[in-house]
């Protein structure tokens, strides 16, 4: 191997990938190159290529130990690295954390690897110390080497999981858009307030968990940047969120007695449209954000909890730059997040809430300006090239560097995952291919390029491994699309839920799988935020709506409208193939959508979730992807109130949840 294709190795930058189609692909040099300039590192320098590659390829076999060190919790299982010289010598272990303090005979463990350099040989020993706690430990060696420290990682084979092949529960779910959630008091942006009314309605017919769209920090500056996908900082939470009416228990009752003398709240509540207005909520109530907090600094109530909650949250994330006001409105949105988590294992719910982790974050939010130099230069994320997307997918996010990715022990990674699951029962990962390999998107000479570049799988996933168990929470990875084999092997083999959306799941003819052909340890839903809900699809609505805002012209519209008709017999083939006689193509949608969710019921997938949107026979998707300011993406609001959408659908999800607690 080449100095520079051992470069290109070591910084994860892919050699080559199966396209859509079929068809292998080898990324040109060109591609490669400029790949490596993102990673900040200059390929026509010779000497710097030669150093790099010593400092990642031989020098970790000079150390005993790198920064982090991979344990097995169930045995106790770690590798070190010395000079052959040292193999018939002692070494002290010492993990204060979980007491252990011992000494070990290098000879008597296996040797798992080797390495020659300059004449030298190096040698990789396994030791064993017997089942460990799970969690990241510091410990120390010493030996005939010297005294080195580093963090070890108690990683289980799996991740938390208690649906695991040995029962027989399958959980029913419900996803929805909290921002979509109308009420006659909130400002036009469904709140935690109304979360709380939604598991209420849902635990009385027996649902089981809440799966919820990212509720990253945004931007209060920018209030049209509304994708939930896109955000400032997923460490942090949207304040739009905060539900001003549920506050006393955090800021005391002199407070909201104040509040509601200087803040005329009940006249900023508006019934919004059919879309939100970001600008006109966001200004509201950040209004009465100000009032508030200015309300409680007169006597602040429970002062210390906040600045207890700064602490934590600057020791996982660092320094950031917010204001006091700031991390007030965190402290709330946070506690407010957690009442209703608690609210549903109070309600006898399974899981709970499922939050969802989005796959990056802007370049122009504090997340990146946080972390920073653990992203690359110059290059996106996106995807390769697609039947809907013959050029790729630029997703316009930062890419982050494999290698800048692993500095202070993964610092960055855990405190998304752990900041993002400390309040829930679950975790859906976006993208979840992300652990393995991303798309990168950059340019050289004026030219799109793009390639796969490779991460540090293995410690990324011992990283949800240790964090499920440590919240008692289970992890969904969002695998759709193109997912590398090793990534389906792995998921599988790590207890991580996978996601199916009924659209997609095809025979190679094209015919919807039959219900026994699909995946067993996955989320199965009908939609998600990316494809039409069910209403709309079935009457071919989602069509009418691109005509109408000029994403399509009336030839493409006819061909899809052809291509919806197949779909359709397709399906009501699929249903009839389940037993199901009472369904056609004249059937009204709800009717469709129904015998479709009863079926999918039975179906041996562990998790089943009703889309909210369905239930309120919507017909606006409330994204398109491909578009930005083409369509009012991230801002249609349901048609219905809560109340009325669950009683008018109480026999439907209580059926599905029998059939769900029998199948």
């Amino acid at each position: 191997m080449t100095g520079l294709q051992q470069l290109y190795y070591l910084h994860g930058v892919g050699f080559d990938f199966v396209k859509y189609d079929g068809s292998y692909v080898v990324f040109d040099e060109v591609t490669r190159q400029t790949a490596i300039e993102c990673c900040g590192v200059d390929p026509q320098n010779l000497h710097e290529v030669e150093k790099i590659n010593f400092e990642l390829d031989i020098a970790p076999w000079t150390r005993v130990v790198e920064e982090v060190t991979l344990g097995n919790s169930e045995h106790g299982k770690f590798v070190i690295k010395v000079h052959e010289s040292h193999k018939y010598t002692g070494m002290s272990i010492k993990i204060p954390e979980i007491g252990i303090d011992t000494t070990v005979r290098l000879n008597e463990y296996p040797e798992v690897g080797d390495y020659v350099h300059d004449n030298n040989r190096y040698i990789a020993i396994e030791i064993d110390l017997g089942a460990m706690p799970i969690g990241y430990f510091n410990f120390s060696l010493e030996g005939a080497f010297g005294q080195v420290s580093s963090e070890l990682w108690s990683v289980p084979k799996r991740c938390f999981n208690p649906y695991d092949d040995n029962t027989d529960k399958k959980p029913l779910g419900i996803s929805l858009q909290l921002y979509t959630l109308k009420s006659d008091r909130n400002y036009g942006v469904g709140d935690f307030t109304d979360l709380k009314h939604l598991i209420e309605l849902f635990a009385q017919q027996g649902g089981d968990f809440v799966l919820l769209n990212p509720l990253h920090l945004l931007f209060a500056e920018h209030p049209e940047e509304a994708s939930p996908y896109s955000p400032s900082h997923r460490c942090l939470i949207n304040p739009l969120y905060i539900a001003l009416d549920d506050i006393e228990q955090w800021v005391g009752s002199d407070c909201v007695q104040r509040f509601a003398l200087i803040a005329d709240v009940q006249s900023e509540i508006s019934m919004s449209e059919t879309f939100i207005d970001y600008t006109k909520t966001s200004h509201v109530k950040y209004k009465l954000f100000r009032h508030l907090y200015e309300c409680w600094r007169q006597k602040p109530y429970q002062e210390s909890l906040l600045q207890d909650f700064i602490d934590d949250k600057k020791a996982a994330l660092g320094e950031i730059i917010l204001s006091q006001f700031d991390w007030f409105l965190q402290w709330l949105a946070f506690e407010q997040i957690a009442s209703c988590q608690a609210l549903c294992i109070a309600k006898g719910m399974e899981i709970g809430l499922v939050n969802d982790l989005a796959v990056g974050c802007t370049e122009s939010g504090l997340e990146y300006n946080s972390y920073q130099s653990s992203f690359s230069q110059n290059a996106n994320i996106g995807a390769p090239p697609d039947p809907w997307a013959e050029q790729g997918q630029n997703w316009g996010m930062p890419a982050l560097n494999p290698v800048k990715v692993k500095q202070d022990q993964f610092r960055y990674f855990r405190s998304l995952v752990k900041s993002n699951l400390s309040q829930v029962g679950a975790l859906r990962i976006d993208h979840v291919m992300s652990l393995r390999r991303l798309w990168w998107c950059f340019t050289k000479d004026e030219q799109d390029l793009g390639c796969y570049v490779y991460y540090p799988f293995e410690y990324l996933l011992a990283v949800l491994k240790i964090e499920s168990h440590l919240h008692s929470a289970i992890v969904i990875g969002e695998d759709l699309g193109v997912v590398p084999p090793e990534v389906t092997r792995a998921l599988e083999d790590s207890a991580i839920f996978g996601n199916t959306l009924f659209y997609f799941e095809k025979t190679d003819n094209g015919d919807f799988k039959p219900s026994e052909q699909l995946r067993k340890n996955a989320l199965i839903m009908v939609a998600n935020h990316d494809v039409p809900p069910f209403h709309g699809w079935w009457n071919g609505k989602d069509l009418d709506i691109k005509l109408s805002y000029k994403l399509i012209d009336t030839p493409q519209y006819e061909h899809l409208k052809c291509v919806r008709d197949t779909e359709k017999e397709r399906l009501i083939n699929w249903v009839s193939q389940h037993q199901v006689s009472n369904i056609d193509l004249n059937s009204p949608s709800q009717d469709v959508y129904q015998a479709v969710m009863f079926i999918l019921a039975k179906s041996g997938s562990r998790l089943l979730a009703i889309q909210l949107d369905d239930l309120d026979l919507q017909e606006f998707p409330v994204n398109i992807p491909g578009t930005n300011k083409e369509y009012p993406n991230w801002r249609r609001k349901l048609n219905h109130e809560l109340s009325e959408l669950f009683t008018f659908n109480q026999n439907f999800i209580q059926q599905l949840n029998a059939i769900r607690k029998q199948s």
